[in-house]
């Protein structure tokens, strides 16, 4: 609906021209914005209408659409530089002489500079927030990265704490062990001929080794051969020879290859020549040639 107005002293007063300005709206382009307003109370699209100007009939004198001019006016959108000397321009001849518009050329063209300076300014700060961020986000990054790695630490806490707990075990069931053993060796039976063997000496080498291999087994098949490992290395010390080959027969029988393969390079490492010759002659009574034959290669090492 057009809107009516006056006119005084050569410029036209329309209520269109006066935009209020949104609380986003930067200085400088405000200061663009109301001298484009001055500028176009200078338009006379008709003369014989002068007093009827529209904003749409504005518009299409200055070669906009009207949408354009009115976030022109509203500092929402700053038109480029040949387009405020266009405004101009076609002010300067709707009033007939450039003296009589209240804006100069320059004056337009210095504040269309300055808000190509707020802006520039404005895009410095979104690049430093920019930075800020990203910085903010590789911080965040590395506070997840040690929440991370103290979960991790708590973990592995956990476990040293309860691997310290089995050991604490197996050291208590060495130590029982030791004196079951000492036990029976003070009521050990007189030695005889070896091929006619000894019943009460095979039973409780059996019952010994028998109880450990399968201790070993069963932490091997849940998951925890290196405390299978650490099992039989703390016993094997209190193990007589004969004790030592029914133990490795049983974990042969039990399938668990690779803790007898660990059990024979350790004992006959660490054991002295005649435990070794024992332990290899006794396996080699029960067929077991093979394992006879690695102790003795790794008493050799």
């Amino acid at each position: 609906m057009p809107m009516t107005g006056i006119v005084t002293e050569g410029r036209t007063e329309q209520s269109w021209i006066y935009k209020e300005f949104r609380s986003n709206v930067p200085p400088a382009r405000q200061a663009l914005a109301k001298a484009l307003q001055e500028i176009c109370r200078y338009l006379t699209p008709d003369k014989s209408s002068r007093n009827r100007v529209t904003q749409a009939t504005a518009a299409a004198h200055l070669g906009c659409s009207e949408s354009s001019l009115s976030r022109f006016l509203s500092g929402d959108t700053v038109p480029g530089l040949q387009l405020v000397e266009s405004f101009y321009k076609q002010a300067c001849a709707d009033a007939g002489n450039r003296t009589l518009v209240s804006v100069s050329l320059e004056k337009l063209k210095d504040l269309h500079a300055a808000v190509l300076a707020e802006r520039s300014k404005d895009c410095g700060h979104a690049t430093e927030i920019e930075a800020l961020s990203r910085q903010l986000k590789e911080a965040n990054d590395e506070c997840e990265t040690l929440r991370q790695g103290v979960a991790e630490l708590a973990g592995l806490r956990s476990d040293v704490a309860e691997q310290k707990a089995v050991i604490a075990k197996l050291k208590a069931a060495r130590a029982g062990l030791r004196g079951r053993l000492a036990v029976q060796a003070t009521s050990a039976p007189l030695p005889v001929p070896r091929r006619r063997g000894d019943r009460q000496r095979m039973r409780n080498d059996t019952s010994a080794a028998r109880r450990l291999a399968e201790q070993a087994g069963e932490l091997g098949r849940n998951g925890r051969p290196d405390v299978a490992l650490t099992l039989l290395r703390q016993t094997t010390e209190a193990l007589s020879p004969r004790e030592m080959a029914t133990l490795l027969l049983l974990l042969r029988q039990q399938q668990d290859d690779k803790l007898a393969d660990n059990v024979i390079h350790i004992y006959g490492r660490d054991q002295n020549d005649q435990d070794v010759l024992h332990v290899t002659l006794v396996l080699h009574e029960h067929g077991a040639t093979e394992d006879a034959g690695a102790m003795l290669r790794a008493a050799l090492r």
